[in-house]
């Protein structure tokens, strides 16, 4: 890559350190700005851009590269390179043999988790805009029941930051799970039923029907970092508390 295009590159996205319990993941993350994507990028950074993607919106093809480059990012850090993340039916990057990840991003931020999978059998990050307070109070009853809101309302959190942590941290849980379960299943299949702020995590009760074909019998944890733009959750899932019955 030409001088040029690396100043270019680095002008757009800003590779950005997320304070987030992920060991043993690797996580990469950055801010991007929209109105300076270029479609060159992708051929610039020896990114793949499938079809479908190159006949999208520049929004689109700005959030998919900057998801795909902190892929690579992340696996570069493995030793992996010139590894194209591809996408199946659902949307589910497929990385590699021998890792599990997970890709997420906002307007204006992206984020990937890479790991073995011979340390992590399920994995799932999800960042998430804070939502206005206007929103909270209109959307809360499609993403939480009464008892969640009664956790969020006793915690320290306003409910728009508690309710998009939430919404975070049950996306990061279906983004873990789906792999495994391999159909869709709703925020009430992840009940909220702590909020651990000093050691920064969200603890839920999941779905015994769902769980336990694959071994879930257990609370789940979303480990969380929140500021005023976004909150970033993460859920990660040993072979030992994971065992699929898929054949």
């Amino acid at each position: 890559m030409s001088k040029t295009a690396q100043k270019a590159l680095a002008e757009f996205i800003c590779i950005a350190p997320v304070d987030l319990r992920l060991n043993p993941a690797v996580l990469t993350s950055g801010s991007f700005k929209l109105e300076l994507f270029d479609d060159a990028f992708f051929s610039q950074a020896a990114i793949h851009l499938p079809d479908t993607i190159s006949r999208a919106s520049s929004k689109r093809k700005a959030e998919y590269f900057c998801g795909r480059y902190l892929a690579a990012l992340a696996l570069r850090h493995y030793g992996v390179e010139h590894f194209d993340v591809l996408a199946d039916d659902k949307r589910c990057p497929q990385w590699p043999a021998g890792f599990v990840g997970s890709i997420s991003h906002t307007d204006d931020f992206a984020a990937c988790a890479l790991a073995p999978s011979s340390e992590l059998s399920a994995l799932g990050i999800d960042c998430q805009a804070i939502l206005s307070s206007a929103k909270a109070e209109k959307l809360w009853p499609k993403i939480i029941d009464r008892d969640e809101f009664n956790i969020i309302a006793a915690s320290s959190f306003e409910l728009n930051y508690g309710l998009s942590l939430c919404f975070s941290a049950k996306e990061s849980i279906y983004k873990a799970l789906y792999p495994f379960i391999r159909k869709f299943f709703g925020f009430s299949a992840a009940k909220l039923c702590a909020i651990n702020p000093e050691q920064q995590y969200l603890e839920f009760d999941f779905s015994a029907e769902l769980g336990k074909p694959i071994g879930i019998e257990h609370t789940l944890r979303a480990y969380y970092h929140i500021d005023s733009n976004r909150a970033l959750s993460y859920v990660q899932l040993s072979p030992e508390q994971v065992c699929s019955q898929r054949s």
